[in-house]
């Protein structure tokens, strides 16, 4: 038995000395009948019926925004339909949908003009998909594992709600990519902070938005939109059973706002905050942070008013307004605070992230410790030199 790298699935063996073609998409699926040889009209045409599922009269008809029976682009189609789908913020809508597009759009093999699009998602195997995403690969990492992500909401598609095919047979199961730690929006090092306060001293707009960024811990979008009306004050029964009065932020998380209206955060005022909020008037009332027009920031706006105050302060470039987020994730982990504890107050989905501030902050510890450990052995060896040897009498 032989096959054609140009027609996927199909193979031909010698029946009475004559070669017979034939398309069979699994060991378990039906045979179907591929006259002529390829590259003839006939076998092109059965070829390309056979590859979409049809019987073999039936005729393709190429209308705009088509979906084969059982294919990837009925899968897509269907995914925007779920309500899984409408929980997603038009962000993520976009760039899925992106994602899919050019998955949909890829031929299946270089020199043919078939694509995923038009191919039945029982077809996809491991090692196909498999080559498709090492191709991405090579070239982006990241978009690579947004790919492979993007379709595995079509094979979702395809196993949970059509049934198209079974859990077990799923391509996609066997297939992980591991993108490196990103070096993007670093936490900022004390002397950085502190060259940062000097150039913007409290009452300026810089210096309001660094103080929100640091000590709320929270996302640029949030940062943002905080408002005045956020701010409460709140009777709080603590741990000890001690009743008191606090300053705090409450308000609800940007992200997955969508989804399940966002989390819900309520983050005390610690001193220096409150010490960078006293002289902002707050009678007009709106957001906190405030353009010189008195209109709010956008999320691009202040990302972009933050790399200028940076550049005045005249600190290198990538230290963000994210990257004041992550200060505050590490300044927690500093503190000896539970992992727990630091999801809960930077508003972490997952305690994926928040174990890497906690790991981080643990090998300097024991860095810390194997430094003292060091300092102590060869104090004790230096004194050991300088007593004076003892004379051992028989």
């Amino acid at each position: 038995m032989a096959t054609h790298p140009d027609y996927p699935c199909a193979s031909s063996r010698v029946k009475n000395g004559k070669i017979i073609w034939r398309f069979r998409a699994n060991r378990h699926a039906p045979q179907i009948a591929l006259p002529g040889e390829p590259g003839d009209e006939m076998f092109e045409a059965a070829y390309q019926r056979a590859i979409s599922g049809q019987a073999a009269k039936a005729q393709i008809i190429d209308l705009p925004g088509r979906a084969l029976p059982k294919t990837f682009g009925q899968a897509a189609r269907r995914l925007e339909g779920t309500m899984e789908w409408a929980d997603f913020d038009p962000a993520t809508q976009d760039k899925n949908r992106s994602l899919i597009e050019r998955f949909l759009n890829t031929p299946v093999d270089p020199t043919h003009v078939l694509t995923w699009r038009d191919v039945p998602v029982e077809y996809m195997d491991a090692d196909r998909l498999r080559s498709i995403i090492e191709g991405i690969f090579k070239k982006n990492r990241t978009v690579a594992k947004h790919t492979l992500v993007a379709i595995k909401k079509l094979l979702w598609v395809a196993i949970e709600i059509e049934k198209w095919i079974k859990p077990q047979n799923d391509p996609s199961l066997s297939i992980r990519v591991r993108v490196p730690k990103s070096t993007k929006n670093p936490a900022w090092p004390i002397a950085i902070r502190e060259k940062f306060e000097q150039r913007h001293p409290i009452g300026t707009r810089a210096r309001t938005c660094y103080a929100l960024g640091f000590w709320l811990g929270n996302r640029r979008g949030d940062i943002a939109d905080l408002d005045w009306e956020d701010l409460v004050l709140e009777e709080v029964e603590l741990f000890d059973s001690s009743l008191v009065a606090i300053e705090a932020f409450s308000f609800r998380q940007r992200k997955n706002r969508n989804r399940h209206g966002g989390r819900e955060m309520f983050i005390p005022v610690v001193d220096k905050l409150a010490m960078a909020l006293e002289p902002l008037d707050r009678s007009a009332g709106g957001t906190v942070l405030k353009t010189a027009y008195g209109n709010p920031f956008s999320e691009k706006s202040l990302t972009g008013m933050m790399a200028h105050w940076t550049r005045q302060a005249g600190i290198p470039e990538g230290y963000t307004l994210h990257g004041l987020r992550r200060t505050f994730g590490t300044y927690l982990a500093e503190c000896n605070i539970q992992a727990r504890a630091i999801m809960e107050a930077m508003g972490h989905s997952s305690m994926a992230v928040t174990d890497e501030y906690v790991r981080d902050a643990n090998k300097k510890r024991i860095a810390v410790d194997i430094a003292r450990a060091i300092n102590q052995r060869e104090q004790k060896r230096d004194q050991m030199k300088r007593q004076t040897n003892l004379r051992i009498v028989r």
